[in-house]
Parts: structure tokens; sequence; C-alpha cells
């Protein structure tokens, strides 16, 4: 079987020198980065960290990587370390902000900070006219860009284009239809199969904001605390909590919960199986193994049939064993390290498709005194979904503001002592916790003087 050496490549991708390792190992993986170790004799040309290399196995170019690292024993060995390229967008840096636009358009503003511009979106695989909010602290591209993909539906994978001057990203559905085949007596010399229940949930009790016994519940909404899935009549009943304090209404928290159930639903299950690709010596696609695919086991011995995702390809020596591979299945694709406020985020997102997110804006100036209060009126219409709320009070010289009420409930000094305050948990709701439509009335209650006050909310609205 003849593979293709690596190349060794300039900033502007025109090859230096091929590249004869004496030991080659790729790692790829669904969720980036992958990334590879290459072992070059001594007798190498030199290879820098930051320099460009294109990879190939037994199935062609596995991608142009970037190394990361170098471990060099003088006139012996170097060990050299890379990453997919889609690394090289850690060397941009976007300021916080909120994107509230069209994906393609929230995906190409992210690109555009990039100081060389390396890479471009190319396909998206869902309607044109959806829209993600989405917000960022500060941070590199790379980081900002994952997690505007973590909002996404969890059946999208990253597919690349290096093949031009200027790379090309896709955000491509992930096919569900079986594209290869292992048996044990054909391509798999071993399977470890492992089932992992210790995050199975069939029943979750969550909670929203407030304090102790008083917080947004599903009870207003369902009538039980609880919303429960159909994998209860197979697994029976396993109940879970969760609780997030910014979640302040019940049909949020009900569709959070709805989101927790089918990440929690069904065991983990993990396979891993030494396997060797054959399809360059049968010319079969069903003996090629291809990351982001579903692959069919037939296991007789176990008696067993299974149905799973390739999530990583391990290639340990590409050379030395062409076609080797140890391939990683998995049922759930990623988890998240706080994954209640990705299911928010989610949530929110789910509602922009088909909306539009803009800010309402009022603004008020009245005298008033510590019993007669500056009213300050706005409205939130029928429709709306509030996702901010907040207030600019900025008194008079000398003015100041003695107690501050929305909707007749008491705001605590500590919320508006800075001038600026988070109106959202004091508004008032409807039994479920939604947002009442209509008129909200802020009294400002000034020492004796005049009040500069402005209340904008951040909105989603059907278009």
């Amino acid at each position: 079987m003849s593979i293709r050496l690596p190349r060794l490549l300039n900033e502007n991708q025109k090859e230096l020198a091929r590249l004869h390792p004496s030991r080659l190992s790729l790692d790829l993986r669904l969720r980036p980065l992958s990334t590879a170790e290459m072992q070059l004799p001594a007798t190498e040309p030199a290879v820098a960290v930051r320099d460009l290399v294109e990879l190939y196995d037994e199935n062609g170019s596995a991608g142009i990587f970037r190394v990361t690292s170098i471990d060099d024993q003088p006139g012996l060995k170097r060990k050299v370390y890379l990453e997919h390229g889609l690394a090289t967008l850690s060397d941009g840096f976007i300021p916080a902000m909120t994107i509230s636009e069209k994906l393609r358009t929230a995906v190409n503003r992210i690109l555009g900070y990039q100081p060389y511009i390396r890479w471009q979106l190319g396909d998206v695989d869902l309607p044109e006219e959806t829209t993600i909010l989405f917000t960022t602290g500060h941070a590199n591209l790379l980081t900002a860009l994952m997690k505007l993909i973590d909002l996404l539906p969890s059946s999208l994978m990253l597919d690349f284009d290096q093949s031009g001057s200027i790379w090309t990203l896709h955000l491509r559905a992930m096919n569900d239809a079986d594209a290869c085949e292992g048996r044990l007596t054909r391509n798999l010399s071993s399977v470890r199969i492992s089932t992992d229940a210790s995050d199975l949930c069939t029943r979750v009790y969550p909670y929203g904001a407030g304090q102790g016994t008083e917080r947004i519940s599903l009870r207003p909404l369902l009538g039980e605390d609880y919303i429960q899935s159909d994998a209860a009549a197979v697994w029976g009943v396993i109940s879970r909590t969760f609780t997030n304090s910014s979640i302040f209404d019940a049909a949020t928290l009900q569709a959070v919960a709805q989101k927790y159930l089918e990440r929690h639903g069904e065991p983990t299950v993990s396979v891993t199986a030494n396997a060797i690709d054959l399809s360059s010596a049968t010319g079969e696609s069903a003996d090629r193994f291809h990351l982001g695919r579903m692959c069919r086991l037939a296991l007789p011995e176990m008696s067993t049939v299974l149905h799973e995702r390739i999530v990583a390809l391990k290639r340990t020596d590409v050379y030395g064993a062409p076609g080797l591979t140890a391939v990683t299945l998995s049922n759930r694709i990623s988890d998240t390290a706080d994954e209640i406020a990705d299911m928010l985020h989610e949530v929110i997102a789910d509602k922009t498709i088909g909306g539009r997110v803009r800010d309402v804006t009022t603004a008020n100036r009245a005298s008033g005194t510590s019993t007669s209060p500056v009213v300050h009126y706005f409205r939130v219409e029928s429709g709306m979904t509030v996702l901010s709320c907040r207030a600019l009070l900025d008194p008079d010289s000398g003015v100041s503001i003695t107690s501050l009420r929305l909707d007749g409930t008491d705001i605590p000094r500590a919320s508006y002592g800075s001038g600026v305050c988070d109106l959202l948990p004091y508004i008032k709701r409807t039994s479920t916790g939604a947002i009442s439509t209509g008129r909200h009335t802020l009294s400002i209650y000034p020492s004796d003087g005049a009040v500069n006050s402005t209340v904008t909310m951040q909105v989603i609205e059907a278009v």
C-alpha cells in the first residue's frame, strides 16, 4: 500500500520539502481538534513550531496540521506534535459582544476577526433564515466559534476543505444511515463495549429562579414538579433534579428539562474496536471507517448488532501498520461542563429561529420626592420573549434615589446603587412565571429633584 509522505508547507501552502517520518500517528476526532504525532530522524529537514504540514493516510489527505511543539534529541530524532489547522483561529481575538443575527452572518462575523484570513464559511445545512442569539466574552476566535456551534443542533458536524489557498469550513448535517460495517470475522480484531448508566434520568425535577422553597417550578404549568420521558417505560423511574437561577418562567424551565431528558434518557454507550480499513484493498466503501458516520457492528459472538456513530479514529502507525485503526463509537457526541447553562442557551437560541432580536427602549425625565415618585412606564407586547430588561438611572446633581419599585415590588438598594439595575427578577409575572404582557410601572423615589431614566428590553419577536 502506497501512502503519500507528509508535505512541509510555507505560509502560502507551497511545498518546501517531503518528510520521511519513522512513525506517524493520527488521532482524528469528530469534535476538534484532531491531533497528530510524528517522529523524524535527525537527517530530516528542519521543522519549527507553527509550521504547516499536510498529513496523509491510506485514504488520502488527512488535512493540514500545524506544529505545536517539538521534542528534540540533537543528532538522534525529533518528536513533532501537531494539531488540525483549525487551531489557527486561536491566533485571533474577538471582543465581548452579543450577536443576534442570521447564523451565516454570525459565523462570518467571528471569522472576520482573523488577523490573517485563512478560513471562510462554506455550506451550512440549516435553513438560510436561521437566526442565532450568541453572547461571548473576550475570547480567541476558536473558543468563540466552538461556543457558537455548541448552540446548534447536535446533528451538525464540522467538515473541512483545505485544498485551496483559503480553507473552507462547512457545517454539515450528519447522515444517520450506516456507512460501514464491522465484523470480528472480517475487519475487527477486538471490540470493547462500555455501557454507563450513571447519568441516566427518566424523570427530572427542575427549578429556576427564587429562594428556598419559593422557586420557579413546573407545577403552575403541568400540575406536577417534574417531567418524565417515555424512557421510563424501559428503564423505570430514575429521578434527578437541577436548579438554575437564570430561568424565570415555567415554559423555559420545561424546554430546558426536555433537553435534559433527551440527553440523559439512554445509557451512554461507548464502543472501541481495533479494526483494519480494507477499503483500499476491496474497493468497498462499507470497509472504510468514516468519521461522523454511523457504523453497523455485527457481533453474533455477543448476540448483538450495534448502530453507533464514529466519533474518533486513531491510527497509531500510519506507515508501519497501514489501515490499522482504533475506532471509537458513541451514542453521545459531546458533553459540557455546565450543561444546564448550555441547554438554556440552546433554548434561547431556538426561539430566534423564525424570529428577530431587537432592543426596545423607553426614556423618561421627571421630578419627584421620597413620597411622590417619578413614574416610568414601559410595555411588554403580546408575542414578545424578553431576554433582558435593564434600567439606567441618572438623577440630577445633588439628587439621590431613596427607593425603587417595579410593579409594586421593592428592589433592594444593592441592585440599583450603581445606577444600573437588572429589572428581570422583579418584573410582574403570570402564575406560570411568564412576564405579564401590557404596561409595567417603574416607580423611582428621589430625595427631591429630577431623575433621567431609561429602560431597555432585549426581546425576540416573531416575524
